[in-house]
């Protein structure tokens, strides 16, 4: 995926005044966090300065007002990158240096410890010996210094022959320095981490950072599933997460293209994701990022209002929480929600206006609706009319526990009710691989209730060969008179 950006259980705080390395007094003591078991990490830049522009227009008042909004998801830790050239290299200028340690002191008193990135924007490969000063001076300030969860010292870095010397010499040399404070890398997934992996041999990272935009979250489970298998008994962390609430390209085909459908959706990503690491063993992803950005943000290049690089926010423009932020805020104090829109209670609204149901997928050449008349259930259900008799159409979604493994069983029942007898409606269940493809459909027997009466639908059927996830779709064929379903329910076995 491009990103704009090149690089892109601790208890609370006990107040105490305490003067810490780098810090000021009146700063609370923070326990020392068991990274990365016990890590619940939002990555963060300024939404009107990112990357060295946070640096270089420095704003502790607002940067201040913010770590208490990544404070209140009950994050524990909050992402900080530094860009090597920018602060001095080979030598950090107290400059930027001093700005980093009031950062630090400012994300204690809120309670946060900090994930430092470092080497970011960087690519001289061949300077080790201006590597190893660069990081020595930046670090060594923080030896010992609980307030420091981990240190990150390449962000997505790219296994090749340019990069496998200098990480084989720094990860020791930064472990070295740092002593009890892990190192990790971060990589974007399981084939980056193999080569990376065997490349180093027996030099390896405390933890490995998988960074994770796989759109829907279907993926999830299968990607940390493969790196385990790769990462061996090196722990293994979902560094980052996101999902654009863009309204000009969705993340997740068949959600409609606005607003309201889009953080939705974004809502949903993160359910899928975290119960997918969770059922893994895996603690909370690490959450790409605490707020929308403006143009103005991004300082290497102009980009548009409308880039979906700048919409991954947990938090609007106007610092108002998206409803994600509520389903963070949830698997940060130890849940991780497996409901999703079941009985289609929850309405977006359309790019015509209409009201129609939330994180739900919908395709082909029909009318799509909450319908607030009909109901087997609740209040509402979802109504679907093909324009042509020729066609049929869909409304599909991957519930939060439908990543699996080989074997894995699932069940999934729905009510469908139709107009007249004409046409075919079914439950269909498709089995998709990590490269997002169909490896496999079971479909349900056709509805076969009488018309104005409502009637289950069901699939029961085993995860194939190569499958990932699982997608249900909600399908309606030959037919122009309405069809309604509701009450979906889905469930998961050995």
């Amino acid at each position: 995926m491009l990103r704009l950006r090149k690089s892109l259980v601790g208890l609370p705080a006990l107040c105490a005044l305490l003067v810490l390395p780098g810090g000021v007094a009146g700063s609370p003591t923070l326990s020392r966090l068991h990274v990365p078991r016990d890590l619940k990490v939002v990555s963060y830049f300024r939404a009107e300065a990112g990357w060295t522009e946070m640096w270089t227009d420095w704003r502790p008042d607002r940067i201040d007002e913010d770590l208490a909004r990544a404070s209140s998801l009950h994050a524990n830790t909050v992402r900080v990158i530094v860009q090597t050239d920018l602060f001095g290299f080979p030598h950090p200028s107290q400059k930027y240096t001093s700005r980093l340690a009031e950062f630090i002191s400012l994300a204690a008193s809120h309670g946060l410890h900090v994930q430092l990135t470092i080497f970011d924007w960087w690519y001289r490969w061949e300077n080790i010996a201006g590597s190893k000063t660069w990081a020595r001076e930046l670090l060594t300030p923080y030896v010992g210094d609980p307030r420091i969860a981990f240190v990150e010292l390449r962000n997505e870095i790219l296994p090749n022959e340019a990069t496998m010397p200098w990480v084989r010499v720094m990860v020791p040399f930064v472990q070295s320095l740092l002593g009890d404070t892990p190192v990790t890398l971060s990589v974007t997934g399981p084939d980056p981490l193999r080569i990376l992996a065997r490349g180093l041999g027996w030099v390896q990272p405390d933890f490995w950072d998988i960074h994770d935009f796989n759109g829907d979250g279907g993926g999830t489970y299968s990607l940390i599933r493969q790196a385990q298998l790769v990462a061996g008994a090196t722990p293994l962390w979902i560094g980052e997460a996101g999902y654009p609430t863009t309204t000009v390209i969705s993340g997740c085909g068949g959600v409609p293209l606005t607003p309201s459908a889009q953080e939705a959706a974004q809502t949903h990503f993160f359910s899928v994701v975290s119960w997918a690491a969770k059922d893994a063993g895996l603690p909370p992803v690490g959450v790409w990022v605490l707020d929308d950005m403006v143009p103005a943000a991004v300082p290497d290049r102009p980009v548009t209002a409308e880039n979906p690089e700048l919409h991954f926010g947990l938090f609007r423009l106007d610092k108002s929480a998206k409803p994600a932020a509520e389903t963070v805020r949830t698997v940060f104090s130890g849940g991780a929600p497996v409901s999703f829109n079941e009985g289609f209670e929850q309405a977006v609204m359309s790019e015509t206006g209409a009201a129609v149901p939330a994180e739900w997928s919908m395709t082909g050449k029909a009318e799509f609706a909450e319908d607030t008349t009909v109901a087997a259930e609740g209040a509402a259900s979802v109504r679907v009319t093909l324009r042509r008799v020729d066609k049929d159409a869909s409304v599909s979604i991957i519930p939060p526990k439908a990543g699996v493994d080989k074997g894995t069983r699932i069940a999934v029942r729905a009510l469908a009710r139709r107009a007249t007898a004409e046409g075919s409606v079914f439950l269909v269940v498709e089995w998709l691989n990590g490269a997002r493809r169909v490896v496999r459909r079971i479909a349900s027997v056709p509805l076969q209730g009488a018309p104005g009466s409502w009637a289950e639908l069901r699939v029961a059927t085993r995860a194939p060969r190569r499958a990932a996830y699982a997608r249900v779709d909600l399908v309606v064929r030959g037919t122009t008179s309405p069809v309604w379903f509701d009450r979906v329910s889905f469930s998961r076995g050995g």
